[in-house]
């Protein structure tokens, strides 16, 4: 193992490049238009699910947790934040 000294000497800096040197930001060309080929279809399940049309929302019970959090009155229960976290994760594990 080498050890090399400590100290100003030790430590390279690099330079900013010269003008010249300088490379300037090329934008991206835009991919190739053609026929579109690719067609994305969505099984029952997943048009099944939350979040595949409409989202179920409750907009009352958003307002009474918000009305809650103003009056320093919302309480979180770790105990079922834990317990779901760790469904969510058996549930991915499951699934690979």
């Amino acid at each position: 193992m080498k050890i090399t000294p400590k100290g100003p000497e030790s430590v390279k800096v690099s330079r900013p490049a010269a003008a010249a040197e300088a490379r300037h930001a090329v934008p991206a060309q835009p991919a190739a238009s053609g026929p579109a080929e690719s067609l994305v279809q969505l099984s029952q399940l997943a048009t099944g699910q939350p979040g595949a049309g409409e989202v179920p929302f409750n907009a009352e019970q958003v307002e009474r947790i918000k009305q809650a959090i103003r009056n320093g009155e919302f309480t979180v229960n770790a105990e079922a934040v834990a317990d779901r976290l760790l469904e969510i994760e058996r549930a991915l594990a499951h699934k690979a």
